[in-house]
């Protein structure tokens, strides 16, 4: 664990434990995957794992928001962007709960308005044009998140929590696709690039048709092949554990996706509440992510 935190970038005061309370109910009701995870941390840099995540909520919040006018998600995205820029410690800002937590280290503020950057593309960016494009954009998002918790948990494996981040974001990138439409719910650009769709002789429009159904699975059994691939040899070694349970969930997630057929639209995709917990708890145990 990295017991030399640099300050935070918000004010500290005698808010900690309540801005760590925030951040936890946050995740608790909207990101109940990552909520699980940082329960696998050590206690100590739980509350910064829990602002790291609690921050990236609030860039998908930025994103759903944009869905019929990207202007009002860029107008979220962009108080983040001056709450992180240098000089903002003095202004209201600071003040809210995921700052007070998170490390002020100008390498690590650099990291995070990375995030934000990747987060403003599903709002002002092209479609995908190819499956590396995809790829790309699951790295700067749920890569690159994954390997910040494991940097803040002190871990040397970065390239393979970086690449359990990938492939759950791969994951949930699929599962999202019903609301991948600029519309109420809206969660970022459509997964299939322009080159599986091109191949299968589909347009945008037919993700929905019935009778395109068999090749609109061909296209996402190729993202969850590449999703696979990235957790091929993942080796935990000494590495922290919780940031590698992400490889966890997107194996439970791409297997209820196996056995729907590929079908985006099928009902329970999802994991069972109760039994969650506990596959994480046994995964961790056998340190197998």
């Amino acid at each position: 664990m990295n017991n030399n935190l640099p300050k935070p970038i918000g004010e500290k005061g005698g808010g900690v434990e309540n801005a760590f309370t925030y951040c936890l109910e946050e995740l608790r009701r909207e990101d109940r995957d990552r909520y699980l995870t940082l329960l696998f941390a050590p206690r100590p840099v739980r509350p910064v794992l829990a602002a790291l995540y609690t921050f990236n909520l609030e860039c998908a919040r930025g994103v759903m928001a944009g869905g019929a006018q990207p202007v009002l998600g860029q107008i979220r995205l962009q108080w983040w962007r001056d709450a992180l820029a240098p000089g903002a410690e003095n202004t209201e800002q600071a003040k809210h709960p995921v700052l007070t937590l998170l490390p002020g280290d100008p390498e690590f503020v650099a990291q995070l308005s990375n995030l934000l950057a990747a987060r403003e593309a599903d709002l002002n960016g092209p479609p995908f044009a190819t499956l590396n494009d995809v790829m790309a954009h699951a790295r700067a998002t749920g890569g690159a998140l994954s390997a910040l918790a494991a940097e803040i948990l002190g871990a040397q494996q970065l390239a393979g929590a970086r690449a359990a981040g990938t492939a759950y974001a791969l994951a949930g990138m699929l599962r999202a696709i019903p609301y991948q439409l600029q519309e109420r719910g809206f969660q970022g650009r459509l997964c299939l690039p322009q080159d599986l769709l091109v191949a299968q002789n589909l347009v945008f429009e037919d993700i929905r048709a019935d009778d395109k159904s068999a090749a609109v699975a061909a296209c996402l059994k190729q993202v969850a092949a590449a999703a696979h691939d990235e957790l091929q040899g993942l080796n935990v070694g000494d590495a922290a554990i919780s940031p590698l349970l992400h490889a966890t969930l997107a194996r439970a997630y791409l297997r209820r996706l196996a056995a729907a057929g590929y079908n985006p639209y099928a009902p329970n995709l999802g994991l069972n509440p109760l039994a969650r917990p506990l596959l994480l708890l046994w995964r961790s145990l056998l340190r197998r992510p």
